[in-house]
């Protein structure tokens, strides 16, 4: 109990009073008025501190503007694709409604029954070709109003075999199982509706241009058609335009000055129009033509670098790895990527992906890095600006203080040297020591000799005045 009275200062029995614990507390009172008294004297540390400050506050919000940003924009691509993957799998359920609806027709049935092999009547093969030629005809006026009003550019008919028994063009009749055809036709002959993805035509088709070619983009809806006991016969494959409203439909999600959405196919190629057209003409990914178009012509890979920035890569184009959103889509892994990686001409973008297996394509939204974020970099530039003129500030104040306290510590030598201090003229420095200076000096009022020893001005400071 006396060491507890001592410590806390309680009186002990005989009376007296024990010692308070003021030492901490002086110490701690000292060290604060020796930093303050510091900070006063030193006015070069101010923009030094404030220099400190700045860069922790602007660190601490660039990194946050930075983060909201980043979040603002994985969500803009994520809704901005998902609404362009809902509006193309909207139009695929729409394209694959309108084939069945025709395959299942009693007017359509009727006139391909007698064209399909299998339990459905047919036409026998010693049948007059005038007869079957009939057929064709009255099938080709009862598809027709529907090919006007939903823009199919023509139809197939295939029998159970793959072979096409029925079409709007005459150099399709007989062919066996193409193929490029073979993919579709035979989803529709299991029994499920499917559109296909763009792919060259077989046949000579009108291109853009008006010009009659083989390769044209092309793809094709495609239903199986039933007998009456609902057992599948055949399949009815409608032709689609791509560039009508498939690509139109891709390039509504073309936002700011490089953002754009495109489809690809499983080997990778682009089956949809890049708004780049005209700069990979330039670049030489496609012929320097009229009518050129990405569709069909780019393989999405990655060059390794920026390509319209001069750089050339050293393999061929099918030898170079998918970009980064392909790879990731043909893997089934949808997402979202803000970090940054090269698009199909080398340029840093960021993207969003997915892959749609019902229609077997892949679609990718992307916007160039630069564009993304060129807001960020704006507050970049500006924060760094402002740093930079503090900075300058700071050093411009640090050698101002600098040379002013050299300036005053010779003012005051001199005034040493030159003025009376109190009742003593100082005349002649006679030596000096580790902390200070001992002068010769006359008392004017005593009017003898007297040794006056001062502080030297350079080793001032609180530990040398308190000695």
């Amino acid at each position: 109990m006396k060491l507890i009275d001592s410590l806390l200062g309680r009186p002990t029995r005989n009376g007296q009073l024990a010692p308070h614990m003021t030492w901490a507390k002086s110490s701690v009172g000292r060290s604060i008025s020796r930093a303050g008294l510091f900070m006063r004297r030193q006015l070069w540390i101010w923009p030094i501190v404030a220099v400190v400050l700045l860069t922790v506050i602007g660190l601490f919000v660039r990194r946050a503007i930075e983060t909201t940003m980043r979040d603002s924009l994985k969500s803009e691509l994520q809704t901005l694709l998902d609404v362009d993957a809902a509006m193309l799998e909207a139009w695929i359920n729409v394209q694959k409604a309108n084939a069945e609806s025709l395959a299942n027709s009693i007017d359509i049935r009727e006139n391909l029954y007698p064209l399909l092999d299998g339990e459905a009547p047919q036409a026998s093969e010693n049948a007059p070709r005038s007869d079957v030629d009939a057929l064709r005809a009255k099938l080709a006026n009862s598809v027709a109003p529907a090919m006007v009003a939903h823009r199919y550019v023509g139809y197939i008919v295939v029998d159970k075999t793959k072979r096409i028994i029925a079409s709007g063009r005459s150099d399709n009749l007989g062919l066996a199982d193409p193929p490029q055809y073979r993919g579709f036709l035979n989803r529709a002959l299991d029994g499920f509706s499917n559109v296909c993805p763009p792919f060259p035509s077989i046949v000579a088709m009108k291109d853009e241009s008006g010009t009659s070619r083989t390769g044209v983009p092309t793809m094709f809806v495609a239903a199986p058609i039933r007998d009456n006991s609902f057992q599948v016969v055949g399949a009815l494959a409608l032709r689609i335009d791509p560039m009508e409203e498939f690509c139109r439909i891709l390039s509504l999600g073309r936002i700011g000055d490089t953002g754009e959405t495109y489809a690809f196919n499983a080997e990778g190629r682009m089956v949809s129009t890049s708004r780049f057209d005209d700069q990979l003409i330039l670049l030489g990914l496609l012929p320097d033509q009229e009518d050129s178009k990405s569709i069909l012509q780019i393989l999405v890979r990655d060059p390794g670098g920026d390509i319209t920035d001069g750089y050339r890569p050293a393999k061929r184009r099918h030898e170079l790895p998918p970009t980064f959103a392909i790879a990731e889509a043909l893997e089934a892994r949808p997402g979202v990527n803000v970090e940054g990686y090269r698009d199909y001409r080398g340029v840093p973008v960021v993207g969003a992906w997915t892959w749609l297996p019902e229609a077997d394509l892949g679609v990718v939204t992307e916007m160039d890095y630069a564009e993304a974020f060129h807001p960020l970099t704006i507050l970049r530039w500006t924060f760094w600006g402002l740093f930079a003129l503090l900075a300058a500030s700071a050093g411009a104040i640090f050698v101002f203080t600098i040379l002013l306290a050299r300036s005053r510590r010779e003012a005051q030598k001199a005034a040493i040297e030159a003025q009376q201090i109190g009742q003593y003229n100082l005349e002649q420095k006679i030596g000096a020591g580790a902390m200070g200076v001992v002068y010769k000096a006359h008392h004017a009022m005593l009017r003898r000799p007297t040794a006056v020893k001062m502080l030297d001005v350079d080793r001032v400071n609180e530990a040398s005045l308190e000695r």
